[in-house]
């Protein structure tokens, strides 16, 4: 039967930095993802000054500031003109070394931890899921669904539920997710553009219909709208397409997509 030290099931950026923990320290892991690749969207845009001083003793701190975006300012917007600027440069300065805003896409950091936990030998094993756990005695018993279809059994000493809002494994172990639900309705789209407020810094028109916020990215013209969406559109937000999207708040910030 297969046996692993730690089983971690979900090979998101908290699965990915846990397996690699481990994997230093010289425990066995094993680490599986129903999903068959990583994803390829930015989602998780920050990587906050405590996370990159844990990465620093995974030599990981350095490449992530290079690869990423080091946010200047911030510049907020009413009805289509620039009406406040917030330095952000020495934010955090006299208490981290990493004292900046620092802008890492979730698709390039996971990809990013996939490869230095392939330097300790470990991959992640893909279109395979838990099924069902059980504890027997001091090792936890598991069973994954392969990506054929068939099941597996194997033993581990700990189950890492790194899986999500819709953990498996928190949902065996009635085990709560608490949180809140906005209201409103938000989209979110990764963007090529132009426009004053593809300059590199974080900009946010507060119109009082619609809003908006530009993150930048890493290379020319590359950036995240997170705006919301808000009157009738909202009530059929399952089929809503970008041009459905108000154009106002875009338009104020003089963005061409």
């Amino acid at each position: 039967m297969n046996r692993s030290d730690v089983l971690i099931i979900g090979a998101g950026p908290t699965g990915l930095v846990l397996a690699l923990w481990l994997s230093k320290l010289g425990v066995r892991v094993r680490i599986i993802d129903k999903t068959s690749a990583p994803g390829t969207t930015s989602r998780a845009l920050a990587v906050q000054a405590r996370t990159l001083e844990l990465y620093r003793q995974l030599d990981l701190a350095d490449t992530i500031v290079r690869r990423g975006h080091q946010v200047a300012a911030a510049n907020f917007w009413v009805n289509g003109k620039l009406v406040a600027q917030l330095p952000l440069k020495r934010i955090g300065e006299g208490l981290t070394p990493y004292a900046f805003v620092e802008i890492f896409p979730q698709d390039e950091h996971e990809r990013l931890l996939l490869e230095r936990l392939e330097d300790y030998g470990v991959s992640v094993e893909r279109n395979t899921a838990l099924d069902s756990f059980e504890e027997t005695g001091d090792t936890l018993t598991a069973h994954l669904r392969l990506p054929d279809g068939r099941q597996e059994v194997c033993q581990a000493c700990y189950l890492a539920g790194c899986d999500g809002a819709r953990s498996v494994v928190r949902k065996t172990l009635d085990t709560d997710f608490t949180g809140g639900t906005y209201q409103q309705i938000f989209y979110v789209a990764d963007v090529t553009a132009s426009g004053p407020a593809l300059n590199g810094e974080l900009h946010l028109d507060l119109d009082e219909a619609d809003f908006l916020a530009v993150f930048p990215l890493a290379g020319e013209g590359r950036a995240r709208l997170i705006g919301t969406v808000r009157d009738e559109r909202a009530e059929r937000a399952d089929t809503l397409q970008f041009s459905d999207v108000s154009s106002r708040a875009i338009e104020h910030l003089k963005v061409h997509i």
